[in-house]
Formats: structure tokens, sequence, C-alpha cells
């Protein structure tokens, strides 16, 4: 299974469980083993030549899947930063090198369009993509106004809510799971056919009304008056 095809069965700004821990998804090999691979197959001999031993193998996974998982790295960035290697790099990448292609200089107006998009997709309750999720807790944190603003009248705001996300995601301190939106059930269907009990109440109203109707005719006749309605006609002739 390659990363394009995983991509498909995870959330989109999901961070792998573990680098290190192997995953029958990827044919029980660990994250951390499927990406040493893809970069082999992207620098074919130039990557394999770095590694003499099975130990530098070894040492490889467990020293980048420790700093992936330190530094909160999700799984569409890791995707992304293998294609910015592809356009930037014609030697496999270093670390730092491949850390800086998943996170490049951070664009704030091209994230508040993201998070306007996404926010809406969410609410119409639409398939979502946050690319990193801090985008998803800066808009959070921004309320309502992400949806009812444009970029230019809050953008010191998200620039202070984006910054304090992105940080508080790499403490640990925000979740790097997008939380799972609450499907609104539909409204309850009207029936057309009444039960035996509404019907039987529903007639007990229209009795008591009924009778309430004659008492007052009752005592119009008793006392002498006439009905309202009787009465317009003659105030129109006088009018």
């Amino acid at each position: 299974m390659d990363m394009e095809t995983q991509e498909k069965t995870t959330t989109s700004s999901t961070l792998m469980k573990s680098w290190l821990t192997k995953d029958q998804r990827f044919k029980g090999r660990s994250p951390i083993e499927h990406l040493f691979n893809k970069l082999d197959m992207l620098y074919p001999m130039r990557w394999r030549s770095q590694f003499k031993s099975a130990k530098d193998h070894e040492n490889w996974c467990q020293c980048w899947g420790e700093e992936l998982e330190d530094r909160s790295v999700t799984f569409d960035e890791a995707k992304a930063g293998i294609d910015r290697c592809i356009e930037l790099y014609t030697w496999p990448p270093s670390f730092p090198e491949f850390l800086k292609a998943c996170r490049p200089s951070l664009d704030y107006e091209a994230a508040f369009c993201e998070a306007v998009e996404q926010m809406q997709k969410r609410n119409d309750e639409e398939d979502e993509r946050w690319s990193n999720p801090a985008i998803y807790w800066a808009s959070v944190k921004l309320g309502v106004d992400i949806m009812n603003t444009v970029y230019l009248n809050v953008k010191v705001r998200w620039k202070s809510a984006l910054d304090e996300a992105i940080h508080k995601v790499q403490a640990g301190i925000l979740p790097t799971e997008i939380p799972v939106r609450k499907v609104s059930l539909p409204p309850p269907k009207r029936s057309k056919n009444m039960s035996a009990v509404a019907i039987r109440e529903l007639a007990k109203v229209n009795d008591i009304l009924s009778k309430k109707s004659e008492c007052k005719e009752a005592r119009l006749q008793n006392s002498g008056l006439k009905p309202m309605m009787d009465y317009l006609p003659i105030n129109r002739e006088v009018a």
C-alpha cells in the first residue's frame, strides 16, 4: 500500500499513532519503514547507498521515527514533504531538509482560506481535508469570525491564534486529531394518521368549545342582547 492509498483510509490531519509501530495497513511494516522504502524508490541507489549495514538502517528508522513523533509530524505533512523533496532535491534529503519540506514557511493567508473552506464543509457535514490540525484549532479559537469576515479584518488575531495552536499541538497540549463532527439528526417525521388517543382528546376539546359557544348564545338571549355581528350592518349604515 503506497502513501497515497493510505491517505484515503485515514483522517487527513491524523498523526500516525506511532511512526515506529508495525501496522497491518503497511503489510506489517511500521510507517517509518514505509517512508524509508518510499525514499529508496524515489532516489534509487543514492538513498540506500548511505546505509552500509542493517544496523545503519535500524538506526535511521529509530532516529527519524522519534524525531517525527516529537515534532508531531502528521501524515499529510509527510506526504507533502515527499512531494516537495521531489521538486527541490536531486539527492536524498537530510532530516532538516525533509522537515523543512514537510513544513515550509507558513502562509497565514492561505491557512486562513483553508480554514474558511474546511469549516464551511464541516458545517455542511461534508468531508474535510485539513493540512494541519493547528489550522483547525486556530479556527475554533476565532469562532464565528472565521466565517463572517475577511482576512484583513482578523489578520493579527489569526496569526496569533495560529502561532498559539501550532505551539500547543507540538507541545502535546492540543490533540493532533481533528474531533469527529457531530452529525445532526433529521427532524422527526410528522405522521399524517392521528392516533386513537389524539382523536379522543381532540374530540373533547371540540366538545368543550362547542358547549362554551352554546352557553354564550344562551346568556345573550336571556339578556335580550343580540350577538355582536348583528350590530355590524347598523354600524355601517350609521357610518
